[in-house]
């Protein structure tokens, strides 16, 4: 036992006295039967500079004093409120902590009521009108007491397992974690506080303040135990950190709590170890460890380059430019033709359908980010599109690499003879196929022509998205080169679907043309797939090449 002042032993259990008998400070008025009876909680705040090594840990000279020995117990603490902190505006908190040598974590929830003029039945009995009263399943009931004030706090706390975060150390849970186990053990009095669901709805917007460290060692002070925590927090301009030493000891009674607090504010103060003034620890947190807003993001992406307009057919263009650049990342371009927003494109490419034979048109690209940052308008790419019927895209080539799935839009074809013709088509891929008109009849010399590069060849399939007029299915011829035609049967009644011929053709590395011939009239071509799978194209497919020279 430390020794103290007698004078000041005598001088403050005479003030202690007197303030029993006016109802001051340490005088609780007479429970009512539904108010819940607090413990008491006493704490003092040491100065840092003098009571903690460069180290983080508690001098010789104070371990000594309260016998701690040279050992403490770790944990890891953080607390639970939204950006804006709601629940800290109706006084609740919610924490979870965890202790090294444990497995589970320590959640509490705590609401606190202030005590006015040492009116503690008072704050009970507001307590229970809010529902925390002595029949609050969980509850506990504390009037911690600093070196200025009185609080009530009603505590709720339960350990519980979080999942991927348990086991020895200090683990702690992340958002989704936190927010996981929070919202699954908290009592229905916080879940409901200001309404139905109220505080769920805050856990499911939390977010983390913290984690903080802290060491804890264990002492005496009259018989009771007195825990010295020494917490490493965040510094005010948040460039380093500094440390908040707390002296706590709990007793049942207002007595025991009254006699140990005037012995422990003896002994600091005779030390010059005690601070005169409450260090509000949680707020502290709550404010050092708030999110940061994140910066706005107002730079604009780069300038597209390279914008190409490649008339693929009379009624349709193929956009391709190269990809712009972002500080963090470009989201989408926007497409203009003549002036015109007409589409956007995650892409670096872009189909315009539906367009009139013979016609000039200018395009133009935007590059934007998530921001909505938008850059300024690529060069202008100008383009006419063909007469209507004409040869398609002339001496152009698709690159077909065998490695992946090449899409071909019927449409887009090389070169034709005899009776196809282009329909607009509002189901189709790229807003139009191609069709033979009944009584077309079979004939090698009625086809479509597509001129191809293949890379890495071998053996493909040849899917066609077609389909016939009638509720009978119809059919196309396919060949490659001069060699054998393969018939592939449409789907029927206007029913699009990806057909095939029943085996393989071979395509080797170097130039080939693909033919589809006419073998009944009526049928329809809206888009070709060349892979060497024979899994089945789903859909309109994939994004449709743009021939190019070789």
């Amino acid at each position: 036992m430390f020794q103290m002042n007698k004078m000041s032993k005598v001088i403050l259990a005479s003030t202690a006295a007197a303030i029993l008998l006016t109802g001051g400070v340490l005088s609780p008025k007479q429970a009512f039967a539904a108010n819940g009876t607090p413990n008491y909680e006493v704490k003092f705040n040491l100065d840092p500079s003098i009571v903690v090594d460069g180290s983080h840990n508690l001098i010789s000279s104070v371990r000594s004093q309260f016998g701690t020995g040279s050992s403490y117990k770790s944990y890891r603490v953080q607390y639970m409120d939204t950006a804006s902190k709601t629940m800290d505006a109706q006084g609740w908190s919610d924490r979870i902590r965890k202790k090294s040598t444990d497995s589970t974590h320590q959640l509490q929830f705590k609401k606190r009521y202030p005590i006015t003029n040492g009116d503690i039945n008072g704050a009970l009995t507001t307590a229970a009108n809010d529902g925390l009263n002595s029949s609050a399943s969980g509850f506990e009931f504390q009037v911690d007491w600093t070196i200025s004030k009185q609080t009530l706090s009603v505590q709720y706390e339960k350990d519980v397992t979080v999942s991927g975060f348990s086991g020895s150390g200090l683990n702690a849970p992340n958002l989704a974690s936190s927010q996981s186990v929070s919202v699954s053990n908290a009592p229905s009095q916080f879940k409901n506080w200001t309404s139905s669901g109220w505080g769920t709805t805050q856990l499911n917007n939390s977010v983390i303040y913290g984690p903080i460290d802290f060491k804890r060692y264990e002492g005496t002070i009259d018989g009771l135990e007195l825990d010295i925590e020494v917490w490493t927090i965040l510094n005010a301009a948040k460039t380093g950190t500094e440390d908040i030493v707390e002296a706590s000891f709990k007793a049942d009674t207002l007595s025991e709590a009254t006699s140990a607090r005037t012995d422990l504010i003896n002994t600091l103060s005779t030390k010059g170890w005690l601070v005169q003034t409450d260090v509000l620890k949680t707020s502290l947190i709550m404010e050092r460890y708030a999110p940061t807003a994140p910066t706005p993001d107002t730079t604009a992406p780069s300038v597209p380059a390279g914008l190409t307009a490649t008339a693929t057919s009379s009624t349709q263009v193929q956009l391709g430019w190269t990809a712009a650049t972002d500080n963090v990342a470009v989201t989408s371009y926007d497409v203009y033709r003549n002036g015109s927003k007409i589409g956007t494109s995650t892409t670096t490419a872009y189909s315009d359908s539906g367009l009139t034979a013979s016609t000039a048109y200018s395009y133009t690209v935007i590059a934007k980010d998530a921001a909505g940052n938008a850059s300024s308008a690529s060069t202008v790419a100008s383009v006419t599109t063909p007469a209507s019927g004409g040869t398609g895209t002339g001496s152009l080539y698709y690159n077909i690499n065998g490695s992946s799935v090449s899409y071909l839009e019927a449409e887009t074809y090389t070169a034709k003879t005899g009776t196809f013709t282009q329909t607009t088509c509002s189901a189709c891929s790229g807003t139009a196929n191609m069709q033979t008109a009944n009584g077309s009849g079979d004939s090698d010399a009625n086809y479509l022509k597509y001129d191809l590069e293949v890379t890495n060849g071998g053996s493909f399939y040849i899917y066609l998205l077609s389909t016939g007029p009638d509720g009978s299915s119809d059919s196309f011829n396919v060949a490659v080169d001069s060699g054998s035609n393969y018939q592939v049967t449409t789907g029927s009644s206007g029913t699009w679907a990806w057909k095939k011929p029943s085996s393989s053709l071979s395509l080797s590395t170097g130039t080939h043309t693909l033919y589809i011939k006419v073998r009944e009239d009526g049928a329809m071509v809206d888009k070709i797939a060349i892979t060497k799978t024979s899994s089945t194209p789903s859909g309109l497919g994939g994004t449709a090449l743009v021939p190019s020279t070789h």
